[in-house]
């Protein structure tokens, strides 16, 4: 389908200049009577017989651009580019002969409209196919857009936001290597990289299993903000996400170190430890699910006629070294709790009207007592059972306190009352639990 949007614009706009001015010259006369028509190939042809008659005529340069923008807008998206890039070059030039000769005709003062206008379009065009969500618009969408993106790029090349929005819907449809090309060119070539596109470059580059270079990228991206508090937990994040446990601490910790009253370098310095907890707790589950699976498998054997009782005892011993391995992560789990522990009642002591450091405390209870939980399903000993079922609601407790005061100060976040509701229930506080519920909107 044609486009008939912008050449409408554009003969607008020759019709009004025909009203305003006259030109003297007859191959500008002719330009501007076939842009009227919607001739746009009569357009360039006069245009140029201008700028050969005189090379220093700004309007004939000022029509051949619009011309171009014109053809372009009347082809299939995927088909504009080589005119874009043709009229931007006669409408940069036209502009630079104005300004060198001081003119202040009609079509000088139009020129850069007619490039907003035209950038404008393509970019909004680009947006419109998308998902809120970009990564999840139908591909053909995204086709679609890159497209209209390339045009608006093309069209005005100085342009960040539509450089940001290509970059996103390349990596959208798995061109990573456009995408990261793109970012590049932002901030190194154009030199308009925020923080912002540092982030999507190193994002760009982990999903390509490149760790190192995107910590690299992330420490170069320190060195310009130094008071950006985020971009030190993109750094740890990076460096855990490489193996590089150590690193990831010390790096958080010089945030202490620069300022060790300040509760927000604590908070992130217990977030980012605890990110290693959870981690270390998602293999706990892992193995404890494992080794319920052979204690299964192991009952069902033993009942079966013949039963092979050296098999038996072989999986009794591995699924005895499931749990003393589980029970070693469990340690390893609880000394980085402690540490996030630690900091974060550092943190509360410092700033206890913080909504983020109450409910982090909460989840370092919550998800202790809920190891207690995994162990207590683990163990065929009542009285061990008993131990680690009063471990589980002590810790359930302990979190209470912060989710509740979290949930105080800010009542509107819903994540607040959907932890409540979960320690509620666990704890078997019935009341509480449906309030909660009730204000989690479940």
């Amino acid at each position: 389908m044609k486009m008939k949007y912008l050449p409408q614009a554009l003969a607008a706009l020759a019709m009004m200049l025909l009203v305003w001015s006259c030109a003297a010259d007859p191959h500008i006369e002719s330009a501007r009577l076939a842009l009227v028509q919607q001739d746009f190939e009569e357009v360039i042809r006069s245009a140029e017989d201008a700028i050969e008659a005189n090379p220093e005529n700004g309007d004939g340069y000022y029509y051949k651009g619009v011309a171009y923008a014109s053809l372009a807008s009347d082809k299939p998206a995927g088909q504009r580019v080589d005119d874009y890039e043709r009229a931007r070059e006669n409408l940069i030039e036209a502009r630079r002969l104005y300004r060198e000769q001081n003119v202040t005709s009609n079509e000088a003062q139009n020129l850069d409209d007619i490039l907003i206008e035209t950038w404008g379009y393509e970019h909004n065009q680009g947006v419109q196919p998308l998902s809120s969500d970009i990564i999840s618009s139908p591909e053909d969408s995204l086709r679609l857009s890159r497209h209209h993106f390339i045009n608006a790029t093309t069209i005005n090349p100085d342009s960040v936001l539509s450089f940001n929005l290509l970059a996103e819907v390349n990596f959208a449809l798995g061109n990573n290597e456009e995408a990261e090309a793109i970012s590049r060119k932002v901030i190194y070539e154009m030199e308009q990289g925020d923080l912002y596109n540092y982030y999507r470059l190193a994002f760009f580059l982990i999903e390509d299993n490149r760790d190192e270079e995107a910590i690299e990228l992330l420490l170069e991206a320190r060195e310009l903000f130094p008071d950006e508090i985020e971009i030190v937990q993109e750094i740890a994040n990076a460096y855990l996400r490489a193996g590089k446990t150590d690193e990831a601490l010390e790096v958080v910790q010089e945030l202490i170190e620069r300022d060790p009253e300040n509760p927000q370098y604590r908070l992130v310095y217990a977030t980012q430890v605890y990110q290693m907890v959870q981690d270390l707790d998602d293999q706990v589950r892992k193995l404890h699910d494992e080794a319920y699976d052979m204690s299964r498998e192991i009952r069902q054997k033993a009942r079966e006629p013949g039963a092979d009782t050296q098999e038996i005892e072989k999986m009794l011993e591995e699924m005895g070294e499931k749990q003393d391995y589980a029970n070693e992560l469990i340690d390893e789990s609880f000394r980085f709790s402690d540490i996030a522990k630690e900091e974060l009642l550092m943190a509360v002591e410092a700033d206890p009207e913080n909504p983020d450091i109450h409910a982090t405390l909460g989840i370092v209870y919550q998800n202790r007592g809920a190891l207690m939980q995994d162990k207590r399903n683990m163990t065929e000993d009542m009285e061990e059972a008993e131990e680690f079922d009063r471990q589980a609601r002590e810790y359930l407790e302990m979190s209470l306190p912060h989710y509740e005061k979290a949930a105080e100060l800010e009542p509107d976040n819903t994540e607040h009352w959907l932890s409540l509701f979960r320690v509620y229930t666990n704890l078997g506080m019935t009341e509480e639990a449906e309030r909660a519920q009730e204000k989690a909107g479940m």
